[in-house]
């Protein structure tokens, strides 16, 4: 497996990419929390089990870990991270979903992680592949709760990301972290927890997603903070141009 080699040179180089290629192809980013993090949730290993249905996804990963200002790492496609390198000095680190063993000792890598420093953030995209945001049922692998019980006590998060045309010519991006499921030692002994929490996370993702598609239709969007403002748009510019008044927006 290919390894995180985080550096602060270059983990600073290839934010900086993430932020242009961020602030160029979205009008705003929102992002909101069902709980705020305690210093008992920023002591023990945080897993981000996310939906995967876009290339923006492990940018996503990237803007919430500079964001909550923790140590963070993200599992990310062998074979992508050997053609994109650069994306270890960040944080990433590989796996090979083909070949169980391969996949397994990633597992134990991100174990490690934890081991060396329990308020590490490490995420995974349990679906393994893109899917479109409104496919259902979700379907995961159970490597988040293998990684749950290897790091025991830990918490597991489910998050949803969305992608949604509103008043602009760019989208907004919107992020929505749901509350915590605790994995104890106790109960990742018991015989059925993998496929009982991988049930569980199905679950959570799934009405994450939901709840994240709901507020957006029906505009309850007041819980949202804002992240990032992008370039501006053609009709921004136009706008101003011909001094008119910018359009009440989100």
């Amino acid at each position: 497996m290919i390894t995180a080699a985080k550096f602060p040179p270059g983990s600073w180089l290839v934010w900086r990419l993430i932020h242009s290629s961020l602030s160029k192809h979205f009008d705003r980013v929102y992002f909101r929390m069902e709980h705020e993090l305690t210093p008992e949730h920023l002591q023990r290993p945080m897993i981000i089990c996310a939906n995967h249905f876009s290339w923006w996804d492990g940018y996503v990963a990237a803007l919430l870990q500079k964001q909550l200002k923790l140590d963070g790492y993200l599992m990310m496609e062998e074979a992508q991270l050997k053609r994109y390198f650069f994306f270890r000095w960040i944080g990433c680190f590989s796996v090979d979903r083909e070949h169980p063993r391969a996949a397994m000792q990633s597992l134990h890598y991100a174990a490690r992680l934890f081991a060396e420093k329990p308020s590490r953030m490490v995420w995974i995209f349990p679906q393994g592949v893109i899917r479109p945001n409104d496919a259902r049922p979700l379907t995961f692998f159970t490597g988040a709760a293998h990684l749950s019980r290897l790091a025991a006590p830990a918490y597991l998060y489910p998050l949803a990301s969305r992608i949604e045309y509103m008043a602009e010519q760019r989208p907004n991006l919107f992020i929505s972290m749901g509350s915590p499921l605790l994995i104890t030692k106790e109960s990742s002994a018991q015989p059925e927890f993998l496929k009982q929490t991988t049930h569980q996370l199905e679950t959570l993702v799934t009405a994450e997603l939901d709840r994240l598609r709901a507020d957006i239709l029906s505009g309850e969007l007041t819980n949202f903070t804002q992240l990032m403002h992008g370039r501006a748009s053609a009709n921004r510019i136009f706008d101003l141009f011909l001094l008119r008044k910018q359009m009440k927006r989100l």
